[in-house]
Parts: C-alpha cells; structure tokens; sequence
C-alpha cells in the first residue's frame, strides 16, 4: 500500500548501543552478528546521554543509489560490521511523498531513492537490493 503520510512506528528499530560519539553511532544488532556504523547526523547532541551496552530505540535513514528489484536471497547488509555499503531487504512501506521506501533488511530503515527513480515505481513487498551512499544516520529516539 502506498502512503503519502507513512506510519513512522514501523521505521523504529531496537539496537545495542556499542560506541557514541559526536559524529557517530556504532550499534550491534541483537540476536545477529552485525556491528553497523553510522553517522550521528544532528543526534550528535543524544550521544553522550546514551548509555553504552544499553539497548536503544531509533531510525536509520540512507540514500540508496539505483534500486533494482532482487529475485533470490535474503534479507541482509554488507558488511557484517562497518558502515552499510550493499542492502538487500523487502518494501515494508512507500512514501511518495518524500520519495522514499521503508526497507526491512535486517533492521527497517527509511531508504530515500536516488535521482532518476521513482517511489512510485515500488509497493510494499517488492524485494529489492542496492548499494547505499555514504553518510547513513541513526537518530535515537528520546
């Protein structure tokens, strides 16, 4: 179903809080081997009231480069440990409005599309993969 005004709890993911800094967040996800690095973006206030090995609720959000529809495989992010460079994961929701899909690959995370695509192009469900740009936040929530 696509949403102009898309349901903001379903982006909400649950993480482990490894390292925060002024400029960046490490997390682990818990349950997975996955240690993902990202950029504080403006949470770079939260950071120092964050307790580390607690765990922490917050959203992601990237710019994908060109997303291409996937037919195999699962959901996942490469690397294992380090920034997000290769996403692979299925639509849980599109927002036409910002131009952006909500991505369940490993954690949710509000992908915005690169120049030239569409939102429009994709619906919830659709199994997708792409490289992500540099540059992906993590904004805890208060």
């Amino acid at each position: 179903m696509q949403s102009a005004s898309a349901d903001r709890s379903n982006a909400v993911c649950c993480v482990r809080l490894e390292e925060a800094t002024a400029s960046k967040f490490v997390v682990s996800v818990p349950g997975t081997e996955y240690v993902l690095q990202f950029s504080a973006g403006s949470s770079s206030a939260a950071a120092p009231a964050l307790a580390i090995g607690k765990r922490v609720w917050g959203t992601i959000t990237g710019r994908a480069q060109k997303i291409h529809r996937a037919h195999a495989g699962g959901e996942f992010i490469e690397p294992v440990e380090g920034h997000p460079r290769i996403v692979q994961g299925r639509i849980r929701e599109v927002d036409t409005a910002l131009n952006r899909v909500l991505l369940q690959a490993v954690v949710p995370m509000w992908v915005t599309l690169d120049v030239g695509q569409s939102a429009r192009d994709f619906a919830a469900g659709d199994f997708v993969n792409f490289y992500m740009e540099s540059g992906v936040v993590f904004a805890p929530q208060a």
